[in-house]
């Protein structure tokens, strides 16, 4: 089994990036910005458009980018973690199964290891999550009664 925690700086040096999950929502943003610059244009929700076109790009521009995970080819990187050094390295050959659970207060993404282990990370968008997940892992996600 080759998956691991290990630091963001031990990562393979020449590894290739397929796509990413950013807990950043840029696509939401762009969107709010031009649909207040559309609004601003009509007269009775001026005020509303030039608000929402305003707050929108402060939170573009002041929101921390943070990735929550990288997929290559072989292999997922998982960085929500507390120490924002660490991160888990999983290859998909080593994954049993996984699952999106969404909670009351927070949602979880949990990846079952063949070694018996499991790795659960703080998640957002079941949607996005899944979506990213069944691209590479489909034949291994966990059949849930909630789903």
């Amino acid at each position: 089994m080759k998956s691991k925690e290990l630091k963001t700086y031990n990562l393979p040096s020449e590894r290739l990036v397929n796509s990413s999950i950013n807990a950043k929502p840029i696509g939401l943003f762009v969107f709010l910005i031009a649909a207040g610059l559309i609004m601003t244009f009509i007269q009775k929700t001026q005020v509303i458009g030039v608000m929402m076109w305003m707050g929108a790009s402060v939170f573009m521009m002041f929101l921390p980018s943070r990735v929550l995970a990288e997929f290559s080819d072989d292999y997922v990187v998982l960085y929500n973690r507390a120490d924002r050094n660490d991160c888990v390295l999983v290859y998909y050959e080593d994954v049993v199964s996984w699952k999106y659970d969404r909670g009351v207060t927070e949602d979880e993404l949990t990846i079952n290891l063949e070694d018996g282990t499991s790795t659960r990370i703080e998640a957002f968008s079941k949607t996005l999550f899944e979506s990213r997940f069944n691209q590479y892992l489909r034949e291994k996600k966990e059949k849930s009664s909630k789903s």
